[in-house]
C-alpha cells in the first residue's frame, strides 16, 4: 500500500536517509546492508545483510532518540541516477522507492511552471505537469522484516534530507514487482508457543535469528529471557492482535492440540474447540503477508486423526504454501530420547523436504552418553522432586527398563500405563520424556526420578541454559519441549533453501553485488 509519495533533489553527494521509523526495520543502527546494482535496468536495490563485512547502518543522535541513517556514497551506485533530472520518492508499506526521472520540455521542473501558493513557502505540483516525464532508475529499500513487536509502519511521517515538495499521487506501483522479486530473505524467526525456548535453541544453533517470540506461561517466559533475549511476548495468541507479530519470514510453533475425536465430514477439526491453537497458528501464518515458510510441530496423531481428515484441513488452510509432513523420531537426528513427532513445513519458495535421518537404530544416542559429565554444580542437576516412602518401595521393585508393573500389585499405584515409573537403561535412548514428577521417570540406578537437568540432557539442551520457575514449573517447562538435534535438523533444510532462493537472486541477470 502506497502511503506517501514526494519529489526529491538530485544530489552528487549521494543518497542519505535518515529517519526514526527505521528503527521498526531491519535497518539498526549497526545492523549491516549491501546494493545490488543492475546496469541494464539503472536500478540499485538495498538489502539487509547479517555479513558485518557489508557497509554499516549509521546513526543520528537527537536529544531523546536515535535516528538510523543509511548513507550510499559510491560512484558507480550514484551511476544510476545519472541524467536524471529530479527523484521521486514512494513510500510503501514494505519498501521506499526511489526513482530517477527525465523531465521533456514544459514539464514540472520548468520554474515557470510552477507556481507558488499564497501563503505557502512550498510549491505546488500539479498532477498534468507529470505526464511528460520519463523515469530512468531507481533505488529499491528492503522493508520486509520489522524488528519491534509492534510491526507496524502505520502513517506516521517520515523524513529524508533531500527531500522536499508536496505529496503527489501515485496510480500504480506495478513498475515495482520486478524489483521484489530481488529481495533476499533474511534468517529472521518470529517464534509461536515459545516456551522456554528450547524449539528455538534448534534454529539459533542453525544460524537463524529469532526476532519475536511469543508465550503465555509466566515461567517459561522468565526462562526464556533469561537464556535468549528480551524479544519474548508474555501474551495469548487467542487474544493479542496477530498484526502485532512480527512479520518474520519464517514462522515456528509447536501448538497444541486435543481434539482427534468425534470428527466426520461435517465437523472440521479446526473448528474442535480443543484444536483453537492451532486455529490461532495458522491465522496468525495467514496475517503475515512476509511469511515464506512455516514449521509446524505437534503429536504423530494429528496426521492420522479422522483417516487424514485434521491434516487436510491444515494443507487446505494453508494452501498457498507447498506443505511437506511426515513423522520423525528424534533419536533419528542424534536426539539420545525416542520421541517421534509430526512436523509441516510449508514454503512458497519451493518444496522443503523433511531432514533425512542421520542415525541408525545401532549407533542411536544413549543415557550414558547424554548424562556422561553430570555434576551438582551444574544448574539445574540438584532440582528434583524427593519421593515419599511408599514411592521409594515402589521404585525397589523396577529395574532397568520396567515400569509400573513390576511392582507388587499389593502396593501398585492406581492409574496403571506402561509409562508410569519406567526406569531408564544406560545403554539405550530415553523414552519419550513427558512429566518427569507426573509419571515418575527413574534414574537408571538411583531410587529417585529424574531431575530438570537431566531431562534437559536428553533434549539436547546445553548446561549454561537454565531453567526458571517453581520445580513442577520447570519440570513441565522440559516435558514441553521439542529436542534440539530434531528442530535444528528442519532448521537446516530450511536454510539450505533459503540460502539457494537467495543465491538465485544474486544471479539474476548478472546482477552486481556492492
Amino acid at each position: 500500500m502506497l502511503l506517501k509519495s514526494r519529489r526529491a533533489k538530485v544530489s552528487q553527494r549521494g543518497v542519505y536517509l535518515q529517519d526514526k521509523i527505521l528503527q521498526e526495520t531491519v535497518f539498526q543502527p549497526g545492523s549491516h546492508y549491501r546494493y545490488v546494482i543492475d546496469q541494464n535496468s539503472k536500478k540499485v536495490i538495498i538489502l539487509s545483510s547479517e555479513n558485518n563485512t557489508d557497509n554499516t547502518v549509521s546513526k543520528r543522535q537527537l536529544k531523546e532518540s536515535v535516528k538510523p541513517v543509511i548513507d550510499i556514497r559510491d560512484k558507480e551506485a550514484l551511476e544510476a541516477f545519472n541524467g536524471c533530472d529530479y527523484l521521486q520518492v514512494e513510500i510503501f508499506g514494505e519498501h521506499v522507492v526511489v526513482q530517477g526521472y527525465v523531465a521533456s520540455k514544459a514539464s514540472a521542473l520548468d520554474k515557470s511552471a510552477q507556481t507558488p501558493k499564497k501563503g505557502s513557502k512550498h510549491k505546488i505540483a500539479y498532477i498534468s505537469d507529470f505526464i511528460a516525464v520519463k523515469k530512468t532508475s531507481e533505488i529499491v529499500m528492503s522493508r520486509k522484516t520489522l524488528q519491534k513487536a509492534a510491526g507496524l509502519l502505520g502513517y506516521e511521517q517520515m523524513e529524508f534530507d533531500l527531500f522536499f515538495g508536496e505529496n503527489v499521487a501515485s496510480e500504480s506501483n506495478s513498475f515495482l514487482q520486478p524489483a521484489l522479486h530481488n529481495l533476499e530473505i533474511p534468517l529472521h524467526v518470529a517464534s509461536l508457543f515459545s516456551g522456554a525456548g528450547v524449539m528455538d535453541l534448534g534454529f539459533l544453533e542453525a544460524g537463524f535469528d529469532v526476532v519475536f517470540a511469543l508465550e503465555l506461561n509466566r515461567d517459561a517466559v522468565e526462562t526464556y529471557r533469561y537464556n535468549i533475549g528480551n524479544h519474548i511476548m508474555h501474551g495469548d495468541i487467542t487474544k493479542i492482535d496477530k498484526s502485532k507479530i512480527i512479520k518474520a519470514p519464517v514462522m515456528i510453533g509447536g501448538s497444541p492440540c486435543q481434539g482427534f475425536t468425534n470428527a466426520n465430514r461435517n465437523t472440521n477439526f479446526l473448528d474442535n474447540p480443543n484444536n483453537l491453537l492451532v486455529k490461532h497458528y495458522i491465522e496468525a501464518i495467514k496475517a503475515n503477508e512476509n511469511c515464506k515458510i512455516f514449521f509446524l510441530e505437534n503429536v504423530p496423531r494429528i496426521l492420522t486423526a479422522g483417516n487424514g481428515q485434521f491434516k487436510d484441513e491444515i494443507y487446505s488452510a494453508l494452501s498457498d504454501f507447498e506443505i511437506t509432513s511426515g513423522v520423525i523420531s528424534a533419536a533419528d537426528m542424534g536426539s539420545p530420547q525416542l520421541r517421534d513427532r509430526a512436523l509441516f513445513i510449508g514454503s512458497k519458495i519451493g518444496k522443503i523436504e523433511l531432514p533425512t535421518p542421520i542415525f541408525e537404530s545401532s549407533t542411536y544416542r544413549t543415557v550414558r552418553d547424554a548424562f556422561t559429565g553430570l555434576r551438582d554444580d551444574i544448574p539445574n542437576q540438584l532440582d528434583v522432586s524427593k519421593a515419599k516412602s511408599e514411592s521409594l518401595e515402589r521404585m525397589n521393585y523396577v529395574p532397568p527398563g520396567g515400569n509400573v508393573f513390576d511392582i507388587p500389585e499389593e502396593i501398585r499405584p492406581r492409574g496403571q500405563q506402561s509409562n508410569m515409573y519406567k526406569r531408564l537403561e544406560w545403554d539405550k535412548p530415553s523414552i519419550t520424556i513427558v512429566n518427569p514428577r507426573k509419571s515418575c521417570i527413574l534414574h537408571p540406578d538411583k531410587n529417585r526420578i529424574l531431575s530438570v537437568r537431566e531431562c534437559a540432557r536428553l533434549f539436547d539442551v546445553r548446561d549454561n541454559f537454565e531453567f526458571k520457575g517453581g520445580l513442577s514449573s520447570m519440570q513441565q517447562q522440559i516435558a514441553n519441549a521439542v529436542p534440539v538435534r530434531l528442530v535444528r535438523s528442519v532448521a537446516e533444510v530450511i536454510k539450505s533453501v533459503i540460502h539457494r532462493f537467495n543465491e538465485s537472486l544474486r544471479s539474476y541477470q548478472g546482477l552486481q553485488l556492492v
